[in-house]
């Protein structure tokens, strides 16, 4: 058992309290409720011998919130940086952290430029050439759809008529019109049947209006159609047909006509323009 001696001595006419085993001199006058004072330690001795320090026994283990209430700055924000710990429940503390970001940095200069893969033109797109060997512009492959300005009935006495045609502006890209449409079309009599043709007339295509390449069809009934049945288009090609057929190549203008067919009969026929609807998509190649 250690056995500590205090002590009293008079410094400077002051009263002290010696503590021998630590060689501390604490002043007597002092104001407990000031909750401080003054320990003088002789010039041989320390605190390492004071009895007065002593172990106590393991505090509880605070908990962490991981949640940090964290406060984004600015990176030229005047107030300071903080970093503080609020107790949200007992022995529970949580973050409050404040942080500036970091400066902007300096402007970097373009790597790639337009010039690079040949003559700019707005809206083209990059892509792998097909070789593997670099890339190229390419015009965008996305189609649309074109209707025509007018729609005419067919009077009758006609054995073909042209009742619309849509004009398509040059693409890019080649591309196959596709075509959706209907009509009814009434018989004067029942000896006829009429087909609704839509033809394709573009560079290289002769007569194209009564002539030109069959992009969809609807084979229509033998007689006078009484009932009002409408008369529909198919845009698929016969089989067997070669690719190029119907194909509308870049660069070159084109227009599809919508045309009544007498394909057998002597009687003719007619169809009203409210009863009619065409329209062409360009679904482009790939």
């Amino acid at each position: 058992m250690t056995v500590t001696n205090w002590t009293t001595t008079v410094i400077d006419g002051k009263d002290f309290l010696v503590i021998d085993v630590a060689k501390f001199r604490v002043p007597l006058e002092w104001d407990p409720s000031s909750n401080m004072f003054i320990a003088v330690a002789a010039p041989d001795g320390g605190i390492g011998n004071f009895p007065a320090l002593v172990k106590g026994d393991d505090g509880a283990t605070p908990a962490l919130d991981t949640a940090i209430n964290f406060t984004p700055m600015a990176y030229n924000d005047a107030s300071p940086e903080f970093a503080s710990w609020t107790e949200t429940a007992p022995n529970v503390y949580k973050l409050n952290l404040g942080l500036k970001s970091g400066a902007p940095g300096a402007n970097g200069s373009m790597v790639l430029t337009p010039t690079d893969y040949g003559t700019p033109v707005a809206g083209r797109l990059l892509r792998v050439k097909p070789d593997l060997t670099g890339f190229e512009y390419v015009a965008p492959k996305t189609g649309n759809r074109y209707l025509p300005a007018l729609v005419a009935s067919v009077p009758t006495g006609n054995p073909a008529y042209t009742v619309c045609a849509v004009p398509i502006d040059a693409k890019p890209f080649d591309y196959y019109p596709r075509c959706e449409g209907q009509t009814v079309v009434t018989g004067t009599g029942s000896d006829v049947r009429v087909d609704l043709f839509a033809r394709l007339s573009t560079t290289g295509v002769i007569n194209g209006e009564t002539a030109g390449p069959v992009v969809a069809r609807a084979f229509g009934q033998i007689g006078a159609n009484t009932s009002g049945i409408a008369t529909v288009l198919s845009g698929a090609r016969p089989a067997g047909i070669a690719a190029s057929y119907g194909k509308v190549l870049a660069g070159n203008t084109a227009v599809v006509y919508l045309r009544t067919e007498r394909q057998a009969g002597a009687n003719t026929y007619s169809t009203d323009d409210d009863t009619t609807l065409f329209e062409v998509w360009t679904d482009p190649v790939e």
